[in-house]
C-alpha cells in the first residue's frame, strides 16, 4: 500500500525522535525481541525483564481475532523490519494456514496529555524503519478459522531486519471447543457513532461523491468486523452543532420552495437517497440492529436549538429556518415529516429497528419531546445517552447510562432495576459509555490499553447489554500530529485514515477483544447452566469480578487472566471437549 501524507508523518515521527541512551534491562543487545501483554502500550523507552523469552501462547475459540505483540529494540537503526508467522500445525495434521494472520505495525503519535509519542494506529505496511534505542511493536492479528478443530496448534513468528538481524518465537495456539457467533451475531451491543463526513473531510473527497461512497464501504465492513451493531443518521444538517469543529451533513435532504415561514409544512419535501445508501451499506457490512436518526433537538447539552438547513427550490441554495425543541414551528415540521419518516422506514422494512437519538438531553428538554412523541408518533422508539431517561409515559427503548453512574453506588441503586428490567427485554438495549470523562477508566490514548477490554467487563459485571462511545471516526484536522480538538486525545475517533480506507487502532482492537470475552462468558455460562455445575458458573462470577476490577491498591490483574477462567470451562464443557 502506498504511503500517504498521514502514514509519512506517523513514520516521520516515529523515526526522527531524539535517540535515547541505551538504558533499560536490556541495555547493550544490539538487536533484542520479546512478546508483550497485549493490553500494555509499548513506549519507546520499552525493556523487558526477560528479553530472552521466546514463546508466544494464545487460547481462544473457533471465529475469534486473537492479538499478539512482539517488542523489537536494537542499539543502532533498524531498516526494513518485518514479521512474518510461519502455517500452524495442529490435531490429526490440521493446518492454520499463515493467510489467516495480519501483521502491522504500530505508528507513533505525539499524545499531550502524557508529553509522550504514543502507539496506536496500525500501519499497513510490508515493513517499517526504527530509530537506535527505541522501541517498536509489531502486532500479530490471528482470526483463528470457523471450523478449526479443537486442539494445540504450533508454529514460528519471525522478526527480522534488513541486516540479517532475527529473533524467532514458538507460537502456540489452543482452539477451545467452542465456536464465536459471527460479529453481525454477537449478542453484546456496540454502539460507535459514525461521522461519514469526518471521513470525507480526512481523506479529502467531496462528501457523498463515488470516492466518498468506496472508501465507506471500507470503513463499513471495518465497524462490522469489529461487532458493531447500530447505525448512525444524520436526519437533519449538523445534529451536534459543529462540536468536533465542523458540520456532520445530513442524509435527508430537507427541501421547501423560497423561504419556510411558520404554517407552511405542508410544503417540505424530503430526499432519501443519501440516508438509504448508508443505511444499507452498513447493513451489508454487517451493521444491523438500530438506526439511529439524530436528531429532533440538537446535541449535547441543555440546548433547546433544532434549526432545520433546507434547500430553497426556487432560488437555489441553502436557507436555515431557526426554531427550538417545543416551540410551534418545531411541531409543525416534525409533525409533517415523522408521518414520511416512518412511512418510507416501513417501506424499506427498516422502522422496527430504527429509534430516535437525543445526545446527553436533561429532563426539561426531553419532557418536551417525550410529550410530543407520545402525543403525534407513540410507535417511534426513542434512544437517549445520559440526561433524562423517561417516565412512566414512555421510558426510553434504548438507555444508555454514564460509566459515572455505575461506579456511584447511591446512583446504581437508583438505576439498578431499570437496568435489570431492560436487560430482560429482548426488545429494548440498556448500555453504558464514556466520553471525555472519567478520566479512568477510558478509552482515550492516554489510556491503558487494559481499559479499552474492560469495557464489555464492566458491562458484564452490571448486566448491560453493551456499551456506547459517541465517535468513532470524527476525525481532528491534524489527526497525525494532533489528536485532540476540545477533549483529550482519541476521544473522537478509534480509527485512522489511511490511504485507501481505516486503519485500525490498538483500542479498537483492545475493544473488539473484550467484546469476545464477554462472548466467551455467554457461551461458558450457558454450558455451565446445561451441565448443572454450580461450581463452574461461581468461577465464571470470579472470573467477571477479576477482569471487570478498576481500581486496586495492588497490581491490577490482566484480563487475560479472568478470560483464561472463562476459558478453562469451555475447555472442561465445550461440545468437542
Amino acid at each position: 500500500m502506498k504511503k500517504t501524507a498521514f502514514l509519512l508523518l506517523a513514520l516521520l515521527v516515529l523515526s526522527c525522535s531524539p535517540k535515547a541512551g541505551g538504558e533499560g534491562a536490556d541495555a547493550g543487545k544490539k538487536f533484542s525481541a520479546w512478546p508483550a501483554p497485549a493490553e500494555v502500550r509499548t513506549y519507546h523507552g520499552a525493556f523487558s525483564r526477560n528479553p530472552e523469552q521466546r514463546l508466544i501462547k494464545l487460547e481462544g475459540l473457533a471465529g475469534e481475532v486473537l492479538s499478539a505483540q512482539v517488542v523489537v529494540k536494537c542499539n543502532r537503526d533498524i531498516e526494513g523490519l518485518s514479521g512474518k508467522l510461519s502455517d500452524l500445525s495442529g490435531p490429526s495434521g490440521a493446518i492454520i494456514p499463515a493467510a489467516a494472520a495480519r501483521v502491522r505495525y504500530a505508528g507513533f503519535i505525539p499524545v499531550d496529555e502524557t508529553m509522550e509519542l504514543t502507539a496506536d494506529p496500525l500501519l499497513e505496511e510490508s515493513s517499517v524503519a526504527v530509530s537506535a534505542n527505541q522501541a517498536q511493536p509489531v502486532w500479530l492479528t490471528l482470526k483463528v478459522p470457523r471450523d478449526a478443530a479443537a486442539g494445540v496448534y504450533e508454529g514460528k513468528f519471525e522478526v527480522s531486519a534488513a541486516s540479517g538481524d532475527r529473533a524467532e518465537f514458538e507460537l502456540s495456539l489452543e482452539v477451545l471447543p467452542a465456536v464465536l457467533p459471527e460479529p453481525w451475531d454477537f449478542s453484546f451491543y456496540l454502539t460507535l457513532w459514525q461521522d461519514p463526513s469526518g471521513v470525507a473531510r480526512a481523506h479529502k473527497v467531496k462528501v457523498w461523491s463515488e470516492e466518498h461512497w468506496k472508501l465507506l464501504e471500507r470503513y463499513a465492513g471495518t465497524f462490522g468486523a469489529h461487532g458493531m451493531h447500530a447505525i448512525t443518521t444524520s436526519i437533519i444538517y449538523d445534529p451536534w452543532k459543529s462540536q468536533c469543529g465542523y458540520p456532520f451533513d445530513n442524509m435527508v435532504e430537507w427541501k421547501f420552495p423560497g423561504e419556510y415561514k411558520p404554517g407552511a409544512a405542508d410544503k417540505l419535501t424530503w430526499d432519501f437517497t443519501v440516508f438509504d445508501r448508508y443505511v444499507q451499506l452498513m447493513l451489508d457490512a454487517g451493521v444491523r440492529k438500530t438506526i439511529h436518526c439524530f436528531a429532533m433537538v440538537m446535541g449535547p447539552g441543555r440546548t433547546t436549538d433544532a434549526n432545520i438547513r433546507y434547500l430553497d427550490t426556487a432560488g437555489g441554495g441553502y436557507r436555515t429556518a431557526e426554531m427550538t425543541a417545543g416551540s410551534p414551528e418545531w411541531k409543525e415540521v416534525w409533525k409533517a415529516f415523522l408521518p414520511v419518516l416512518r412511512a418510507h422506514l416501513k417501506d424499506k422494512g427498516w422502522f422496527d429497528k430504527t429509534v430516535l437519538g437525543f445526545d446527553e438531553k436533561p429532563q426539561k428538554v426531553m419532557q418536551e419531546v417525550f410529550d410530543f412523541v407520545i402525543e403525534n408518533a407513540p410507535d417511534f422508539k426513542v434512544s437517549l445517552a445520559g440526561g433524562f431517561p423517561g417516565d412512566e409515559r414512555k421510558w426510553g427503548d434504548e438507555v444508555i447510562l454514564h460509566l459515572d453512574e455505575v461506579t456511584n453506588e447511591h446512583e446504581w441503586e437508583q438505576y439498578e432495576p431499570l437496568v435489570k428490567s431492560m436487560h430482560a427485554d429482548p426488545k429494548r438495549f440498556i448500555s453504558f459509555y464514556t466520553a471525555c470523562e472519567p478520566y479512568s477508566p477510558n478509552n482515550e490514548l492516554y489510556s491503558p490499553l487494559r481499559e479499552s477490554r474492560l469495557m464489555p467487563w464492566i458491562a458484564c459485571k452490571y448486566g448491560f447489554d453493551g456499551y456506547l462511545r459517541w465517535s468513532v471516526n470524527a476525525f481532528p484536522e491534524n489527526v497525525w500530529s494532533q489528536p485532540n480538538y476540545n477533549w483529550h486525545s482519541g476521544d473522537m475517533f478509534l480509527v485512522y485514515p489511511g490511504q485507501e480506507g481505516p486503519l485500525d487502532g490498538l483500542r479498537f482492537e483492545m475493544l473488539r477483544q473484550g467484546i469476545q470475552d464477554y462472548e466467551a462468558i455467554k457461551i461458558a455460562r450457558e454450558l455451565a447452566e446445561k451441565a448443572g455445575r454450580q461450581d463452574l458458573l461461581k468461577k465464571l462470577d470470579e472470573a467477571v469480578w477479576q477482569g471487570a476490577t478498576i481500581d486496586s491498591c495492588e497490581w491490577i490483574p490482566y484480563i487475560e487472566e479472568a478470560r483464561a477462567l472463562v476459558n478453562a470451562v469451555i475447555r472442561e464443557l465445550g461440545p468437542g471437549a
